[in-house]
């Protein structure tokens, strides 16, 4: 498989389940559609943004495809609408609640490593060392939720739980496979690192 069609992919995976994410805090924070729409858009969005304002690369951010903003309004619509015919078919219903915070959880996670992954292949043409690279690749995957849980008046949910971890950990790994290993093509890399999370 080509690997832009690959990144592609996995960066509509990535949005998807960053802006479910956002929406499930949303809907624990009670706002309206509004206020969920805007969660989902920035924890999907936002920690890209943040990471090309860092590194200077503004003429990306005026010419970024809005694809993912509609993708993440279209994730909140949707996700606004499950919730609410679910609560208004069991109104106290401790299971469901429960299956949102799972769900918040998986979707947190897929979104993290593979937006993560995404800002270490973004970095690897520049010419930051790779300590730099390794932590804005990790600020790409956690950004977004930080503004969000910010927005909300929240610590970030990054900074408490462990799963931030693995994230250095792949982004480090594919990091090293590219500058190591040039035989190995960037795709295999990406495999690699992946696969290091999966296991």
């Amino acid at each position: 498989m080509d690997f832009d069609l690959f990144l592609m992919i996995c960066n509509y995976i990535g949005t998807i389940a960053f802006a479910a994410s956002g929406a499930i805090k949303g809907f624990g924070k009670r706002l309206d559609i509004f206020g969920i729409s805007l969660l989902a858009i920035v924890t999907a969005v936002g920690g890209g943004n943040l990471r090309d304002s860092i590194i200077s690369r503004f003429s990306s951010l005026s010419s970024r495809s809005l694809a993912p903003i509609y993708v993440s309004i279209l994730v909140a619509v949707i996700m606004y609408v499950f919730v609410t015919s679910k609560q208004a078919n069991a109104s106290h219903d401790k299971k469901f609640y429960k299956w949102l915070r799972e769900a918040y959880l998986i979707f947190d996670s897929i979104g993290l490593i593979i937006f993560s992954l995404i800002g270490a292949t973004a970095l690897v043409d520049s010419k930051l060392n790779l300590m730099s690279a390794g932590i804005l690749a990790c600020l790409t995957g956690a950004g977004g939720g930080i503004i969000r849980d910010l927005l909300i008046n929240e610590v970030p949910s990054v900074l408490k739980r462990r799963h931030l971890c693995p994230s250095i950990f792949c982004n480090w790994r594919y990091l090293l496979l590219v500058g190591l290993c040039p035989s190995l093509s960037k795709n295999h890399c990406l495999y690699h690192s992946l696969n290091s999370w999966l296991l």
